[in-house]
Order: C-alpha cells, then sequence, then structure tokens
C-alpha cells in the first residue's frame, strides 16, 4: 500500500513539475493555484507512504536508497509549503517543485521490496542522526532556491530591458531574508546531524573521519560556516552570501548523490 501512496505522491507532484516547466518558458505564473494543491495532497499521500513503510518495517525508513531519496523530498516539500505559508513567495515553486518531483521518481524507480536492514544501522543513532541531516538538507536547499532567485532579481533590476518575470519575483530583501533564516535554520541541524554521525560511527567502528562522504560533510559544512561568519562579522549581504551559498548546497548534493560511489564506510 506505501508504495501506490508513493506513485500517487509522484502523480500529484508531476503537476508541480509541470507549473515550473510553464512557467520557465512562458516568464509568468501558470496555474500555480491548481499546482499547490497537487503538491499539498502529494505531500499528505508521501507521508501516509512513509508511515506505512516504517509500521510494515518496524523501523525509521531511511536505509535504502529509496527510502532516503522519498524521505528527502517529503522533507522538501514540508520546507517548501513552510516557506510559502510566511513568505508567499510563489516563484520558489520554480525551484522546489522540480526536485521534489525528480527525489519522488528516483525513490519509485529504485524501489526494493527487501525489509532487511543492514546491522550496522540497528541502532538508536539512526532516529537522530538521519533526520537531522536531511532536515539541514531541506532548509539549506531553500536558502539555495533564495539565492537563485536574489540573484535573477539583481540582473533584471540591472537590465534596461526589465521582463515580466521581475514583476513575479520578491524583493532582494525579501530574498535575501528567506536565504538567511533559512541558513539559520540549516546549519545548526547539519551540524547536529554530523556530530550525531561521528559518534554513531565511533561507537560502531571506531573511527569517523577515513571516509568519502564525511570528508564532503566537513567541506560543506566548512562553506556554509563560512558563510555564516562572513554574514554576521563582515556583514555580508547580496550576491557575495548568494554564490556562496549556491557552492554550499553543490557540496550537499555531492555528499548525498555522490560520495556514496566513492567508497569508504558509507556502503550501505
Amino acid at each position: 500500500m506505501h508504495v501506490v501512496l508513493l506513485r500517487l505522491a509522484l502523480g500529484l507532484y508531476f503537476i508541480g513539475f509541470m507549473h515550473s516547466v510553464l512557467t520557465t518558458l512562458n516568464k509568468k505564473q501558470t496555474f500555480f493555484r491548481p499546482a499547490l494543491a497537487a503538491m499539498f495532497a502529494g505531500f499528505v499521500f508521501h507521508v501516509a507512504s512513509i508511515v506505512l513503510r516504517a509500521m510494515d518495517v518496524r523501523y525509521l525508513p531511511l536505509t535504502q536508497q529509496y527510502e532516503a531519496f522519498s524521505f528527502f523530498g517529503a522533507l522538501t516539500t514540508l520546507g517548501f509549503l513552510i516557506a510559502y505559508a510566511k513568505y508567499r513567495i510563489a516563484p520558489l515553486s520554480v525551484f522546489a517543485f522540480p526536485l521534489i518531483f525528480i527525489m519522488t521518481f528516483v525513490a519509485n524507480l529504485f524501489y526494493d521490496p527487501n525489509p532487511s536492514i543492514p546491522p550496522v544501522l540497528r541502532s538508536n543513532w539512526i532516529y537522530i542522526h538521519t533526520p537531522l541531516v536531511f532536515l539541514g538538507y531541506a532548509a539549506l536547499f531553500i536558502a539555495f532556491a533564495a539565492a537563485i532567485m536574489y540573484l535573477i532579481q539583481d540582473r533584471e533590476l540591472k537590465s534596461k530591458h526589465l521582463t515580466r518575470f521581475h514583476h513575479r519575483l520578491p524583493s532582494l530583501e525579501v530574498c535575501d531574508d528567506l536565504a538567511y533564516k533559512s541558513l539559520a535554520i540549516g546549519f545548526p541541524l547539519i551540524t547536529l546531524g554530523i556530530i550525531s554521525g561521528a559518534l554513531w560511527a565511533q561507537s560502531v567502528w571506531g573511527v569517523w573521519a577515513g571516509d568519502a562522504k564525511v570528508l564532503f560533510s566537513f567541506l560543506t559544512w566548512f562553506v556554509y560556516l563560512l558563510l555564516i561568519h562572513y554574514r554576521l562579522i563582515a556583514g555580508w549581504r547580496g550576491k557575495k552570501a548568494a554564490y556562496l551559498s549556491i557552492v554550499g548546497f553543490i557540496g550537499v548534493l555531492v555528499t548525498f548523490l555522490g560520495a556514496n560511489y566513492f567508497g569508504g564506510l558509507h556502503t550501505f
């Protein structure tokens, strides 16, 4: 049943994906309200799918590849809905909806009915480390999307020929505020996620630093640390902060998508 619900969520997310494509091509909002309603309904089905999977296997469903993609997609949807409820920034959907659809599509593509779980993951740390990391990733994605919107709006304002897309984007101040607040949420979460992951690895292997995923995690964390530092100490705002936020989220994607294939302890 949880697979059916996940596929229903994917179908509803496809409506949001098409909204993003048409909005980008037309440079104006296209059926945003129906897409928003579809994304909310898809989120409900998505959460129900995760809950049913957890009830079936009797553990937090984050140990398989498809479960990780599914969980990340659901949290990204939640992050968008919270950000939209506070800021009412409809153009944020152009960035969020495709990622949500892709993550859920990959989850369906790599679905594995095997309920087994690697012995190393049979630990209470999984209920702490993994949710913290994914919550942090979702918040940092919102910061990334806000940074992209800032750069687009900045370019539009400096252009001699403003397009209709300019009037759809929020002000530079709103974009910067959303990016900063999302960063203020995401950075502590990934910090706690890294600390809890290190403690977990230490308890299992007696070592935690000799791993590609750990290395990429620290590099990404350091980029965000620099961003926090320069915003608070040097007063960085606007384009400099936006560029560094984009670099940081590229690190997030490399850590999440690529580091598993470079060997090391994260082979499950």
